[in-house]
């Protein structure tokens, strides 16, 4: 319908018929007040300032904060690709993996570091097996010695040879030279030097 000068919105004819519309933002106080149950009479009817009240628009929620993408802990990746050569049956990962142990075995570093500490490995082995020598011997003597008579006789055959060794090695002076001179190579070979 056409707005001639003298008319004013308010007197639209369509907007008179249905009444002022409501705005957006208000909603209706009638239709948001609860009703009474005729069934119950303990409940109290609600007051006029509670129907006049709007009911409490819901907040809405704020969106879940999306995880931060996380860093891949693998840096690169790398693609092997197939051995024409080697059958189905053989996986080409072994071949790979080999040839790496080999590079690396290869290497002029590793020798080096196995040079240098070759001699300290000698002497923690050493060591070791001195230690299992020692505590079998110690076993060994342990159970000798729960034998009756016997650790006695064992002192006096040591003894014995002990007497015989320095009649015959230690009393010459020139037996004497010789006995430290083998003690000496022998030294000298068991230690290369």
């Amino acid at each position: 319908m056409e707005s001639t000068p003298g008319m004013q919105p308010q007197d639209d004819p369509m907007q008179s018929a249905e009444g002022p519309s409501p705005s957006p933002a208000e909603p209706e106080a009638v239709s948001s007040a609860p009703t009474p149950d005729p069934f119950t009479a303990s409940q109290s009817a609600p007051t006029a300032e509670e129907a006049a009240a709007p009911a409490p628009a819901p907040t809405p929620e704020p969106p879940a904060p999306e995880p931060p993408a996380a860093e891949s802990p693998i840096a690169s990746t790398v693609s092997v690709p197939a051995d024409p050569s080697s059958s189905d049956s053989e996986g080409g990962e072994w071949h790979l993996l080999m040839e790496k142990l080999n590079a690396w075995l290869a290497d002029a570093k590793l020798m080096e570091l196995w040079q240098q500490s070759q001699r300290p490995l000698k002497l923690v082995g050493g060591a070791l097996a001195l230690l299992l020598v020692l505590q079998l011997t110690g076993a060994v003597l342990g159970t000798l010695d729960g034998i009756p008579m016997l650790p006695r006789l064992l002192q006096l055959t040591g003894l014995i040879y002990l007497t015989l060794f320095a009649s015959r090695r230690l009393v010459r002076s020139d037996e004497r030279r010789s006995l430290i001179e083998g003690i000496k190579s022998s030294w000298s070979s068991f230690t290369g030097k």
